[in-house]
């Protein structure tokens, strides 16, 4: 009589959904260097520790690092600008342009400014403390533009600071800053919805959405569950050891193992034919079963990932927008009786809560298909929205209008206004943005922004309009 062949019995998989974490950011590679760009452009040049050289323009510069910008132009794509930081440690040395020369790259580079990517920092670089504030343990990061305060885990901490200030490195390629605040913004944030709800309350608000920004505080308080992902990611990575170490176990017996069901069978009488045969099955039956366990996990664990991402992606999106809020009373129109005008501050703030990871690579310019789809939608509909309501409307019409993740018309036509004048017109990067808030001549709202335009708002409407239909999910114009 035949023996069975030995099974494995089947361990459990863990299938909750959240994803692992994405790898910490890596020292930049070099991507297409200086020698594709125009010959009669000068650069600043920095060489890293690496080997690798920069050449671009140095944005600015502080003890802890400088902040790049780097002008790249890829075989057959349009030149755009990469924006790196790079830590002090990591720069051997610097060539730096004189006084002429940076002032002619400056204005080359300003053309670039809309279009560039913002590179993210290193999660190694972060310097954080931790403290107990009441009766939780927070994690604390004091840094040049923000205080945050975590109560996640470690990782996750590390993980928003280097993502916060590099959105805070793509505010300053669409609006300058202005001014040096004279108030340190600070940024709470929360591993649970329990924890930002009670804060919340403490703070005499009523807020639905998942992170706000008092003005008053100068402060953003955001809340997300990434603890209890986090706790039951742990439990699932250290399942999922453990039935990898008992396959390679079992994997490592089993050529013993075999050897001695197949000398068991030379005993009871069974032929060579017989035995190759056998061995044959049960090495195949094996190595199906053992790839079956290991593809289970991976198949698992990409599900988790994927999860995590959109969550946190959520997260992201939230303290995007609100620290754009934060950003503009800091740092650009500090005045609260010239504030940006509400459509413009919500506009620009949509663009960046949609901004597009590439690797880690933040990009602002593609539109986001949440947001044009429906406004195409709306524009090529029997009643379309006017401009002119958009732009008259008041602030409580505003908050009113908000829901969910993807806002009401009011918001989608600000987000396209925004984001034609950025992206199409470039018309937010000199001064008739500052005259156009502080509106010296205290004009209506059409008035004045047919003043920014300088165009009759009929004819600037119409093209507005047909860019927003033409204008394809993911593409930059």
């Amino acid at each position: 009589m035949r023996m069975p062949i030995a099974g494995l019995a089947a361990f459990g998989f863990s299938m909750f959904v959240m994803a692992l974490p994405t790898p910490a950011a890596e020292t930049p590679k070099a991507e297409t260097r200086a020698d594709d760009v125009a010959s009669d452009w000068r650069f600043d040049m920095v060489k890293r520790k690496d080997g690798t050289v920069h050449q671009g323009l140095i944005q600015a510069e502080g003890r802890d690092g400088i902040e790049f910008v780097e002008i790249l132009r890829p075989p057959g794509r349009p030149m755009f600008a990469v924006v790196r930081p790079v830590a002090a440690d990591q720069i051997a040395a610097i060539e730096r342009l004189d006084e002429l020369q940076r002032g002619d790259l400056i204005k080359r580079i300003d053309s670039l400014r809309r279009r560039a990517r913002i590179e993210v920092g290193r999660m190694d670089d972060v310097e954080l403390r931790q403290e107990t504030i009441g009766q939780s343990p927070v994690w604390i990061y004091d840094g040049p533009w923000f205080r945050l305060e975590s109560t996640t885990d470690e990782e996750t901490t590390r993980r928003s600071v280097v993502r916060v200030e590099q959105i805070f490195r793509a505010y300053r390629q669409i609006l300058p800053p202005r001014v040096e605040p004279t108030g340190r913004l600070r940024i709470e944030l929360f591993g649970a919805m329990d924890e930002y709800r009670r804060r919340v309350h403490e703070s005499g608000f009523q807020i639905v959405n998942p992170a706000f920004f008092s003005s008053a505080e100068n402060r953003i308080v955001a809340g997300s569950d990434l603890n209890a992902y986090t706790e039951r990611l742990s439990r699932t990575r250290t399942h999922h050891a453990e039935v990898r170490r008992q396959y390679r176990m079992l994997q490592e017996a089993f050529p013993a193992n075999l050897a001695a069901v197949l000398d068991q069978l030379r005993r009871n009488g069974f032929s060579d034919a017989e035995i190759e045969q056998e061995s044959r099955l049960r090495r195949s039956a094996w190595q199906r079963e053992y790839d079956a366990a290991l593809a289970r996990i991976e198949i698992v664990e990409r599900q988790n990932q994927s999860r995590f991402i959109e969550v946190t992606r959520q997260m992201f999106a939230r303290l995007y927008h609100e620290a754009f809020h934060a950003y503009v009373e800091n740092y650009v129109y500090t005045d609260p009786r010239q504030p940006l005008p509400r459509w413009l501050n919500e506009g620009l703030a949509q663009i960046f809560e949609s901004a597009q990871l590439d690797g880690d690579t933040l990009r602002i310019d593609a539109p986001d298909v949440q947001r044009l789809q429906p406004l195409q939608r709306d524009l090529a509909g029997m009643q379309p929205p006017h401009l002119a309501d958009m732009l008259n409307a008041s602030d409580d019409r505003f908050l009113d209008s908000h829901r969910g993740d993807v806002a009401g018309q009011l918001y989608l036509v600000a987000w396209g206004l925004a984001y034609y004048l950025t992206y199409e017109q470039n018309l937010l990067s000199d001064h008739r943005l500052d005259d156009y808030v502080a509106n010296p001549e205290n004009f209506g709202a059409i008035a004045r922004f047919t003043r920014l335009i300088d165009t009759p708002l009929p004819k600037f409407e119409a093209g507005w309009r047909n860019a927003m239909l033409d204008l394809k999910p993911g593409a930059a114009p």
